[in-house]
């Protein structure tokens, strides 16, 4: 197993950064300028000399006291005030503004009472920092976090690299759980929250690959009753250690405290808000960076430069809480992980090792059928990457269309001893009701359904694909010219049923006038009757196609010869029709099988179901580079995800 963690490369994390990270905020309506991209400065720990009063007004989503984000800048501001003086630098701030046009007020008119600096402490505040900026050219804007200046010449951006930090938490998080359930309550998922769960994520899984670590991101900042709910599931789940990111992570830190567990923080110490709880905490010291802004200023240079707060420059810090007794081996893991971020070294992490695991695959068609069966093939190989191939080792049975061949592999995969025997289709739930019960110790998964029989030592998983169905729906809406689009499905059961409903409501929620032609093979391996229901619908006039299960194979080539648009499901379909196919919703079930193994490493080898969707990357939304796709269809497209990812829509499946 590979017990080495690589760092990117400076230059690599900030093209993440930029790419990544930055706040989403919409276009302005009116034509900018062409301009190059900011310059990315590693700031200079340098007291600058301030030879009169430097007046700072600080705008804020949350209370100066949040133990998060907010106080971060605040501290950061009493920091230089404790350097240079309370008469060389005096600042006063806006605090509580969630609301976007209120925050927006107050910068204006901080700017218009001539303060020397105006921070905007916050990555929903861009869009404003554009419209003012511009109108008081001889006063410094900062905001952030992010890397992007706009162009502008008097505004600053500023972006902490809270993966580095997350990391190390990961690294001790890891050591630490007992019973290898690990959670994790984010905000949105964007910024430096998204940079902190990602470094977290992966200290754990560099450290043990077998902890199962639940990602739940509640779409708010604010939201403490949600913060403490998320954490509420993940303690009933059997977390033992939580972390999270943003104001709202006060209610979350409240029920671990109660639950006894471990917190890990992040942007404040948190250590004096739950003494007994926090281990330790990123701080963020802002004043790293706006010590170099002032340096800046002073040379008459008033923005137009980004700065990034890392451990190496010390705008980063761990605080370990003296409180509470943290293991000398996890100590000196920490430790050891920081100062290899620091001197931009390979990280070496203390791997602990995950047994062998065995694994047998029944599925009822070809492994590479661009659709059911190639799904779980990928995953096998997705969980052999991950874990390594001497830690995972699986076999399978192809083309198990008759359920009596199917079930006796299963039985026969059981009774060689495999340790997880998955049963991919829906067709061998009843066989899977017979076998499961002679096999008490061995594990069994199925799907797709969330059914589990109520039998201790079986899983269930299903896809939630109506979600990219809905997607892909709106898509072709958008780019159908004939007004008709055609579905093909082969049983109106399960995640087919799905995507198809799915696809349905995306159509009809972007142009009810189109017309929608359905129709249902009655059969997931009849490649002839799929061809023969794309035939009809293209001689109806249907100049987009897309449909579901193994058979499509026969619709895609139909579509293809008629020289019009697929919309794919279940794999990646684009190599079987790179002229075609413009977008496939990909089943990633690696997601699903490493919280079972996970469960497994506790001893548990069944009784619960997963769900895979587009929040927690079970499904992904792979678009086809042959294919140019209109600007403003993956414009829908991508705003039609992440509203779907933040609840705000809701997909009617049909009765």
């Amino acid at each position: 197993m590979k017990s080495i963690y690589k760092i990117l490369t400076l230059a690599l994390v900030l093209v993440f950064l930029v790419t990544a990270c930055a706040p989403r905020e919409p276009e302005p309506v009116v034509e900018e300028p062409v301009v190059e991209e900011p310059v990315v400065e590693e700031p200079v720990v340098e007291e600058p000399e301030i030879t009169e009063t430097l007046r700072v007004a600080v705008v804020s989503p949350s209370a100066i006291n949040d133990f998060a984000f907010t106080q971060s800048i605040y501290d950061a501001m009493v920091a230089l005030q404790e350097d240079f003086g309370e008469d060389a630098i005096e600042f006063v701030y806006s605090e509580g503004m969630f609301v976007v046009d209120d925050a927006a007020a107050a910068i204006r008119d901080y700017a218009a009472s001539g303060f020397d600096l105006v921070i905007a402490h916050g990555s929903q505040y861009g869009s404003s920092l554009q419209e003012i900026a511009p109108d008081f050219p001889d006063i410094s804007f900062a905001w952030g976090t992010t890397v992007d200046t706009f162009g502008i010449p008097n505004v600053y951006a500023y972006e902490a690299a809270s993966n580095e930090g997350g990391f190390v938490n990961g690294v001790m998080a890891a050591m630490m759980t007992e019973s290898k359930v690990i959670g994790v309550v984010g905000p949105i998922e964007t910024g430096d929250a998204k940079l902190y769960v990602d470094g977290f994520v992966a200290g754990v899984q560099a450290t043990d690959p077998s902890i199962d670590v639940r990602v739940t991101y509640i779409g708010s900042f604010s939201d403490v009753a949600l913060a403490a709910e998320a954490a509420e599931t993940h303690i009933a789940a059997g977390a033992d250690i939580l972390t999270g990111t943003a104001q709202m992570v006060v209610g979350a830190i409240g029920k671990i405290q109660e639950a006894g567990g471990y917190w890990f923080g992040t942007q404040a110490d948190q250590a004096s808000f739950a003494a007994d709880t926090v281990v330790a905490s990123q701080v963020y010291h802002w004043e790293v960076i706006l010590k170099e802004i002032i340096n800046l200023r002073a040379q008459g240079v008033l923005g137009g430069q980004a700065f990034i707060a890392d451990l190496a420059n010390g705008g980063q810090v761990m605080a370990f809480n003296p409180d509470i007794e943290i293991p000398a081996d996890v100590m000196a893991a920490a430790e050891r992980t920081i100062a290899s971020f620091i001197a931009g070294e390979e990280i070496e992490v203390p791997v602990l090792e995950m047994e062998q695991l065995s694994i047998a695959v029944v599925s009822p068609s070809a492994i590479n059928d661009f659709a059911f069966t190639q799904s779980i093939y990928d995953a096998m190989i997705a969980l052999q990457d991950f874990y390594g191939e001497d830690v995972v080792q699986f076999v399978y049975s192809e083309g198990m269309f008759v359920v009596d061949d199917a079930a006796a592999a299963i039985r026969d995969y059981a009774s060689q001893g495999y340790d997880m025997v998955i049963a991919h289709g829906s067709q061998y739930g009843s066989s899977l009701q017979e076998i499961a019960p002679d096999f008490p110790d061995i594990s069994f998964a199925w799907g797709t359904t969330v059914d589990t029989f109520g039998i201790p030592n079986v899983y269930a998983y299903e896809a939630s694909s109506q979600e990219g169905g809905y997607v892909m729906g709106v898509m072709a809406a958008l780019m159908t010219e004939s007004k008709v689009v055609g579905v093909i499905g082969p049983i109106n059961t399960g995640d087919a049923k799905l995507f198809v409903d799915g696809f349905v409501a995306g159509v009809k929620a972007t142009d009810p006038d189109i017309t929608i032609l359905e129709t249902w093979t009655g059969s997931f391996s009849d490649v002839a009757a799929a061809a023969e229901a794309a035939e009809t619908q293209i001689a109806a006039g249907a100049d987009v196609l897309t449909g579901t299960a193994q058979m499509v194979v026969g619709a895609i080539g139909k579509a293809q010869e008629a020289g019009i648009y697929w919309f794919g499901t279940q794999a990646d379909q684009a190599s079987f029709a790179p002229d075609t196919v413009v977008v496939s919703q990909v089943y990633h079930w690696e997601v699903a099988l490493k919280e079972m193994i996970a469960l497994r490493a506790q001893d548990q080898l069944g009784g619960e179901s997963f769900i895979i969707d587009l929040a927690n990357g079970g499904l992904v939304m792979a678009y086809n580079p042959d294919i140019e796709i209109p600007a403003e269809v993956m414009e829908a497209a991508e705003q039609t995800i992440q509203d779907i990812i933040d609840g705000l829509i809701t997909i009617e499946i049909r009765q």
